[in-house]
This record gives structure tokens, sequence and C-alpha cells, in this order.
């Protein structure tokens, strides 16, 4: 259902999070249980985390991660790709996606070439929206073993372009079947000098990505980074370098919600909350985003 063709009368809130691991508050002990963490967020009905760190194997904590915000029902995609993740013992990447059930029947997919559990679309059948949480590649020089052609290809700069391409022809499938999107979460790549400080890498092959992101990957999708249509001139970061030296700042927006065109009249706000006290570890700030719905 297109979004002009419903009546808008509830509003929902959304908050994006890079959480750099969800196992510290998952633990019994934890400092800050998950639950404290919807709370200091506002109560959001839809919260998108990437970087949770959780593989197929960990069954006890993905059992206590589907069950740790009563009230949500919990969709996402783990890493599981042993040729290219050996770091930490494979528990890299994931992103999981917490849905109010109050908003009706969700329905999530993954997609099967998608081995380091960078994405999970989460379809909310009565709003007449599908929500995708995103955890992009980012790209380093290390080679890449490619499963469907059975051997290296290119590094993982080559493979976060790669990634892109079948992250937006995935999505217009999306678009075709008549629902808007939501693409959120960490995308690993700032898209304007306004979006970093103090400097905007411009060099190859950082510079591809930023230009497949702006020039190919948004206008195919009709995409629109709802904070800065909002927020035309606002120096806001969502990363901060935990390295930097005391006072100095390191920092770059690197987290968006990309939002269908049809959508940008209902969205009432976007904004980045860069209090460090709603970091906790993280080394990323949340994205709040809240549309009528």
């Amino acid at each position: 259902m297109k979004a002009g063709a419903r009546a808008w009368s509830k509003e929902v809130t959304m908050v994006s999070w890079n959480i750099e691991n969800l196992a510290s508050h998952l633990a019994e002990e934890a400092e800050t249980p998950l639950t404290a963490v919807l709370e200091a967020f506002g109560g959001p009905e839809i919260l998108c985390l990437q970087e949770i760190r959780l593989r197929p194997r960990d069954e006890a904590l993905v059992a206590r991660m589907q069950e740790a915000l009563p009230g949500y029902a919990c969709h996402f995609a783990l890493c599981d790709d042993p040729k290219n993740v050996t770091f930490r013992g494979g528990r890299m990447y994931g992103v999981a996606t917490y849905v109010k059930r109050s908003l009706g029947e969700a329905k999530a997919a993954t997609f099967p070439w998608d081995r380091e559990g960078r994405a999970v679309v989460t379809a909310i059948e009565a709003l007449g929206l599908a929500v995708v949480n995103v955890y992009a590649v980012n790209g380093t020089s290390k080679a890449y073993w490619d499963h469907e052609l059975g051997r290296h290809e290119g590094d993982r700069h080559a493979f976060k372009r790669r990634f892109l391409t079948r992250l937006m022809e995935a999505c217009l499938e999306l678009l075709d079947l008549g629902v808007e999107l939501v693409l959120t979460g960490d995308w690993n790549v700032s898209r304007t000098k306004n979006d970093t400080f103090p400097r905007l890498r411009t060099e190859e092959p950082h510079a591809l990505a930023r230009a497949q992101l702006n020039e190919v990957f948004m206008p195919t999708l009709g995409a629109v980074d709802i904070f800065r249509h909002l927020h035309p001139e606002a120096r806001k970061y969502t990363w901060f370098n935990r390295q930097a030296p005391p006072g100095r700042l390191d920092a770059a927006r690197v987290d968006y919600a990309l939002v269908s065109e049809d959508l940008v009249p209902h969205v009432v706000e976007a904004d980045i909350a860069e209090a460090p006290e709603l970091r906790w570890r993280s080394d990323h700030a949340p994205l709040f985003v809240k549309l009528r719905v």
C-alpha cells in the first residue's frame, strides 16, 4: 500500500544503534540490560541494532536475545562465514530488529547471499512498511572469498560495493510489492564533508563507495537521507574515535535512515543523540526517527 493511500494517525518511533556487542547487555549481571537501553531511548516501537556479534551456534545467547525485550518480537541475521570471518572466533557483525507486538504481525526475511549477517528485512503489514536493518561492509584491503565463485574475488572494498548493489536489487523487489521502505543502520561511509570532522576521506577506494551510495543506490531506490533532509547544515555525528587525544574531535556521521520519498512528509523528526551516556561501551551514537503512520 502506497504511503498516500492510508490515513496517518499514529506516531511510531524507531531507533537505530550500532551496539558493538549485544552480549554485554544480555548477561544476567549486565550493568545495563537491554531493557534499560530501551527505556533510556524512550521506549521506541522499533529498535534496530547493528554489530550484535552473535553466532548461530551461540544458542543460549540467541535465545536470550529473542526474549530480552518483553512485548517485542526479535528478527535477526547472524554472521556464519568461516571463510572470511575468523576474528573473535567468528563473533562479528550481525543485526537485530525488535518490533513492538502491538504494531501487528511482522514478517522477517534475510538474504541467502548475506553470509555475514548484514541485513534483515522486517515487513509490518499493518503499516505497509518494510524496515531494512543494515550493517554495511567496512572496506579494507583484505582479500574476500566469494562463496558463489569458489575463489578469492577482490578485497573487502570491492565486496562493500557488491554488497550495496545486491542490497539495492533486493530493495527494488520490495518496492515492486508496493511497500514503503526505511533502510536504517550503520553504512560505514560518510556522505559529504558536513558528515565528518576533521576531514572527509576523498581518496580511492573510499570515494567509490561514497559515489555508489550517493549517485546510484539512493537515487535508484528514491531514498532520502531523512536526517540531512530535515537538518541540511547540522554538524552531528554517529561515530566517535575513542582513540582520539583528549579534547580533539574525530567523528563521522555514518549511520543513516534512508526513507522512501513518499514517506518523507510523514516523518515528524529525525535526530542523533550524541550524549556519551547513550553510547555505553559503543563508539556509535543512536539515531532516532519518528514517523506518523
